[in-house]
Order: structure tokens, then sequence, then C-alpha cells
């Protein structure tokens, strides 16, 4: 099923039109989907494309941590399960070439919907069964449709409430929402509230409030169980009423604990890293390296940019043998950041790196960390 001359995005949006329209009702359906803001919208999309399709949800719903994008319980509880249709959304799996052969011999009927980067070996490493779609196989710059953003464009296609204060919430959370000037003015226009400047408070808008909110659900899940953001996001689409994320009333409480939870740790670590992150001055990077169990790295990151606009943030947290990093890029830095990671990668096989212009992510082994600090300082000389 794989395909890699799409036309445009439109055909492509067809083209998962037709997988979904083919689940039967009788079908198991196992939708599997990245925790973060983005990832919980468009599963929340997504499932509610099946419902209309075929009169309930899929049969179960499984969230991914950072921490398990190698999804060895996931992979487990996917066999365990069985399903005769997998959806996936919002994971790089490209990168995983035995486990998608692995789902192409077992299951049917495999979806999967990413928006990272993207390159030639993927063409290699998805079986032809899996139907695999990926804005980036259009190969038109700048354009990445977050997840959020396909489920968006999936789900307006069954429906006639597409709720777009939804799909703004997740492409807030996924850095892009000033892209969609479409959705931005509708957003304007229909909940103009949601982009009002909010004075003393800890966000600058109640979509930034939202993001923190749905995001609070994955950064500060201890068990890693409990899919609350979705629950709660669930029920706030049902309602038609966004504020039910932060009204702490019903399912919404314990996302509203897991918050203020959330809120004192952001401060500690964001405390720490204003004292000890180290500020080049011959190039414009802040770096900061620290250990912590809480994947709230993107948000200490962006915090750190907005006090320093003239940098290139980098965060480092080691989780087991590797180390994970954040990366934003100021206002007030013009480079194209995926072309300069990219750039590392030429000559540090072992990195992934995924991500948008302005906002990125990158892995590699921690015994590599002074390596690629390297790299990375020399491949901003050459750019700046």
């Amino acid at each position: 099923m794989v395909k890699w001359n799409y036309l445009n995005w439109e055909e492509m949006v067809e083209r998962a039109i037709t997988f979904f329209k083919k689940i039967g009702h009788g079908q198991k359906v196992v939708l599997m989907h990245h925790g973060d803001c983005d990832g919980v919208v468009s599963a929340l999309y997504i499932a509610e494309t099946v419902k209309e399709i075929r009169g309930r949800y899929p049969d179960e719903i499984l969230w991914v941590s950072t921490k398990s994008y190698k999804l060895k319980n996931e992979k487990a509880l996917i066999d365990h399960l069985a399903p005769d249709v997998l959806l996936v959304t919002d994971l790089d799996l490209g990168k995983e070439p035995e486990t998608l052969k692995h789902w192409a011999d077992v299951i049917d009927n495999v979806f999967i919907y990413d928006h990272h980067n993207i390159d030639g070996s993927y063409k290699d490493a998805i079986p032809r069964s899996i139907e695999y779609l990926n804005a980036r196989m259009l190969g038109i710059p700048r354009i990445w449709h977050p997840a959020a953003y396909f489920g968006y464009s999936l789900f307006k296609h069954f429906s006639k409430n597409d709720y777009p204060w939804l799909a703004a919430l997740g492409l807030r959370g996924d850095h892009a929402f000033d892209e969609y000037e479409e959705l931005k003015n509708e957003i304007r226009d229909k909940f103009p509230e949601l982009l009002k400047e909010i004075e003393n408070e800890d966000y600058k808008n109640l979509l930034e409030k939202l993001v923190y909110f749905v995001n609070a659900g994955f950064f500060h899940n201890p068990n890693g169980e409990d899919n609350i953001s979705f629950k709660v996001l669930q029920k706030a689409m049902k309602k038609n009423d966004y504020t039910f994320v932060y009204s702490n009333e019903e399912e919404a409480a314990s996302l509203f604990s897991k918050r203020q939870e959330l809120k004192s740790d952001i401060e500690k670590i964001y405390d720490g890293a204003k004292d000890e992150a180290k500020i080049y001055e011959d190039i414009p990077l802040l770096v900061y390296r620290i250990n912590t169990p809480h994947y709230i790295l993107g948000v200490i990151a962006s915090r750190l940019k907005d006090d320093h606009p003239d940098k290139i943030i980098y965060i480092f947290n080691q989780f087991d043998d590797e180390i994970s990093g954040e990366i934003r890029q100021g206002e007030k830095i013009d480079v194209n950041l995926i072309k300069l990671l990219l750039g590392i990668g030429e000559n540090f096989k072992y990195i992934s790196v995924g991500g948008h212009p302005r906002a990125a992510g990158c892995l590699f082994p921690a015994s590599k960390y002074d390596e690629y600090l390297r790299l990375l300082e020399g491949r901003i000389h050459e750019f700046i």
C-alpha cells in the first residue's frame, strides 16, 4: 500500500479515507498514539472517525510515552491483543523495520500516520502491505502537517462538527498553529477568547493553557498507564466545551492535580537551567544537561527560548544508555533548524532527529555526548 509519489495533501487524506471506510463492524481495532498534546488530539479525531464508521470506538487505545519509543511493552501488548486493524499516529517508526515487518506478517490491516523526518531508507523499511502516510513524503518545504492536523482533516470527511478548537489545541501543542492561517482565522471568529492575552497567569492565552493541562497528563504520569489526557479531551469534545479541560470537574480533576504537581517540578528544573546552563558567547547556543524522570524537556526548552530569543536552545537528558535532546530556536535566529540538524547526522550515524523548523528533538547513545556536542558547535559555526 505504501506510495511515495503523492500529488498533494488532499490525495493523501483521500488515501486514508479509503482505508478507514474498509474497517468492518466485527473487526478488532487497536489505536496506538503518542501521549503528548499533538498525539492525543490526533488519536481522539481518529477514534471518533472509527466510531462514525462502525458505531463504536476502537477496542483498545494505547498511549506511548517518549521513553517508550522502542515500544518494547507496547509491541508485546499488541501481540497479545491480536488486532485485525492497527492504527498508529504520531510515532516515528521508520527506524523500526523489524517491528513493521512483524506487524505486516501478523496483522491484516496496519495504518500509520507520522509527520517526523523521512529519508530514503524508509522506502525499504516499511512493508508494502502497510498504509503509511507522512506529509513529508510530499517533499514540499515547510509542510509537515502534525498528527493533529491529519486527524482533523480525516474527521471532517465523516462529521459536520469538526471541533476547530481541538485542532488548534493539537497544532499549538506541536508549535505549528501559526502555520494554518485558515484555521487561525476560524478560531479568531468563533473562539476569540482562546487567543486573547491573559495577564498575571502562567500562560499567554487560553489556547496555551489548554496545551499545558493536556501535556500534564503526559509529562506527569508516574505509572504511564492512565490515558487521562485522552479521557478529559474526550469528555470536552462530547460537551463541545474546551473549558472542561481545566475545570477541575469529574475526570478533569485528576488532570488539574497533575498540572499543579507538574508546575512545581517545572519551576525547580527551570530555575536550575537558568543558573547552570552553558551560554556560548561566540555562537548562538545554550546547552543544559539534566537528569530527570519527567518528560518535560520541551517545556523547559521553550521557556529558555523565550528568555534567550537570540539562541538555539538544547536541553539534554539521559534515559538508560541514550540521550534525548529537545531543541528550540529563538525568534531572532534566522536559520533552518532541521537542515542544521540533518547536517550533523551526515557525520554522526548514531543520531535520530525529527521536528519542525523551530522545534526539534534528537536521540543518540550517551557515550557519544561529547562527540555530538563538538559536531553541533562546528555546525552552528558553519551556519551562522
